[in-house]
């Protein structure tokens, strides 16, 4: 899972799988870890609402874990690769399980969102 910062993808793009995430002391700032060097992911005018932001990237990342099983035509294969489940297993007319891993991205939302 990708990790964008609440600035959008040109301002901070990182590994979940690679990070550490912690708020500050202060309870208004989200940062994350990765590889030894610290960014600098949201801001929020209360602890509250940066646990909230916390609470909406642990769901997002638990979320993509999930695993369901879908036979589907070709036609139909396209349409489900777009919902927000983790993987996706594609049983083919030769009783085949082929398994592709979703592409999820997490973007912390903006103070007025939570």
């Amino acid at each position: 899972m990708r990790v964008i910062s609440q600035k959008g993808f040109c301002y901070q793009d990182i590994p979940y799988e690679h990070s550490a995430f912690y708020m500050s002391t202060s309870g208004t700032h989200i940062y994350a870890n990765c590889n030894g060097i610290v960014y600098s992911l949201a801001e929020y005018s209360t602890a509250d609402k940066t646990e909230k932001a916390m609470q909406k990237l642990h769901e997002c990342y638990t979320g993509i874990l999930l695993m369901q099983n879908v036979s589907l035509l070709e036609e139909g294969a396209e349409q489900l690769k777009n919902m927000t489940t983790g993987f996706i297993c594609i049983n083919n007319r030769e009783d085949n399980v082929k398994i592709e891993p979703m592409h999820t991205v997490f973007c912390f939302p903006q103070e007025d969102e939570i």
